[in-house]
């Protein structure tokens, strides 16, 4: 099978039962979602920070973050909420193969590479602003022509990160067995 499942299993939680890994997970999927909230709302921001200066500024931010889901399609909430968990994902994953296994990591940057930037793309619906697409002007232009509206990229950016985490998954798995075995002899 291309990817087993039980071994993932046990190797995620051997990353994720570390607290370190865990927490950049959690770090990495929050400055994801916010960093989306901020380029939806820069302009806003830009425009309060006049009359409410730096602190009002960020407890707006805050306040947009908390209730973004009220200013975007429900579907590209839920798509939002995905990627950003499974980029917080990837790269902890990637952080312990980098930092433990010491592995070679040209395999899966391609992958992790494509799955990231399709979501940092467009990670919910780009006709409502959100990702780099709206940020490049493209959502109102090319994004709008397809027919779900840019959410066909957000499936497409959750089912490559979902391969890329996968298959770091089974090349960490494959370099531990091997460390294992040159162990043993």
């Amino acid at each position: 099978m291309l990817f087993n499942i039980k071994e993932n299993f046990n190797f995620w939680k051997r990353v994720f039962g570390n607290f370190k890994y865990l927490l950049s997970a959690i770090i990495i999927a929050i400055l994801f979602y916010a960093l989306n909230v901020f380029i939806a709302n820069y302009k806003t921001l830009i425009n309060f920070y006049s009359s409410l200066g730096l602190l009002g500024t960020i407890k707006f931010f805050f306040t947009l973050m908390f209730g973004f889901y009220n200013l975007i399609l429900f579907s590209s909430f839920i798509s939002l909420i995905i990627i950003s968990l499974l980029l917080g994902i990837l790269f902890s994953l990637i952080f312990y193969k980098l930092n433990f296994l010491k592995g070679d990591g040209k395999k899966l940057g391609f992958i992790s590479g494509l799955g990231a930037f399709l979501g940092a793309f467009a990670p919910g619906c780009a006709a409502c602003g959100i990702g780099l697409a709206s940020v490049l002007g493209l959502s109102s232009v090319f994004l709008t022509l397809l027919p779900f509206k840019g959410l066909e990229l957000s499936i497409l950016s959750i089912v490559i990160l979902g391969i890329a985490i996968f298959k770091t998954s089974n090349d960490s798995c494959k370099i531990m067995l091997k460390k294992n075995e040159r162990r043993l002899e």
